[in-house]
């Protein structure tokens, strides 16, 4: 097996996945793995909300192509792979189009990750705690299940672990969240608010707060700059406890 890994992360708007696990992501990269970053939507209404007092009488069609700009840009910067699965989103993003379980399905079956990232599926905000939902039940279930989608001619994925990244400072306790793993991102935050930028031109700059959160939960565990997860375990069947890690994959 090779050493390189597969990382999806997904979220429901554009700037989701930058700015809570950007730093993640841009690990990730620097080690030599290969990283997809994917949104459900453009995020065209709620996360948009300075573009649309910026420009009065712009169309929909017109910010959505301005936050796929965005997004494109911001996935360069922190050189992932970009998908976008086009979900309109109507504040709020749902109800989720029929067809969302099947292409959250497809999704996964095509890149294939070993490590899935996406929100806390009790997250206050509706948009958020539906993806992550959606996502963390698809990974489990329709994506692995190899009597589903044969017509689309994708083998099944099982991943692993499902890890959500933490909900907005103050919405941590509220929604349960309870953090089990850290990632040091400390020599790649630069990178971080990079990728960051690209979206400042449609939302308020929020550059320090996201700052603020790194300085605190890296100051939690002796490192300058860190992003929280949420480890989900996805449900197998096996004859023996496995025991590849504790073995050392011998």
């Amino acid at each position: 097996m090779s050493d390189k890994l597969r990382l999806l992360a997904v979220g429901a708007h554009v700037a989701d996945v930058p700015k809570r696990a950007g730093g993640t992501l841009a690990r990730y990269v620097k080690e030599g793995h290969k990283v997809f970053m994917a949104t459900l939507s453009f995020g065209e209404t709620m996360e948009s909300y300075l573009l649309w007092r910026k420009k009065p009488g712009i169309t929909i069609d017109e910010v959505r192509a301005i936050r796929e700009q965005e997004f494109l840009e911001s996935c360069k910067i922190l050189g992932v792979e970009p998908i976008m699965l086009r979900f309109e989103d109507n504040f709020p993003l749902h109800p989720l189009p029929k067809e969302a379980p099947e292409k959250v399905a497809e999704l996964i079956r095509r890149t294939r990750p070993h490590i899935l990232l996406t929100h806390w599926f009790l997250e206050l905000y509706d948009d958020h705690r539906i993806t992550g939902k959606l996502v963390s039940t698809v990974a489990r279930d329709l994506a692995a299940d190899p009597k589903s989608l044969k017509e689309k001619g994708l083998e099944p994925w099982s991943v692993e672990d499902v890890y959500f990244f933490e909900p907005s400072i103050g919405e941590a306790d509220p929604s349960r969240f309870i953090p089990d793993l850290y990632i040091d991102v400390t020599d790649v935050w630069d990178r971080k608010l990079e990728c960051l930028k690209p979206f400042w031109f449609s939302q308020t700059d929020v550059s320090d707060y996201y700052t603020t959160a790194a300085l605190y939960c890296g100051g939690q565990v002796g490192v300058k700059y860190a992003e929280r997860f949420a480890q989900h375990r996805i449900r197998r069947v096996f004859k023996l406890f496995p025991t590849s890690r504790l073995l050392g994959g011998q």
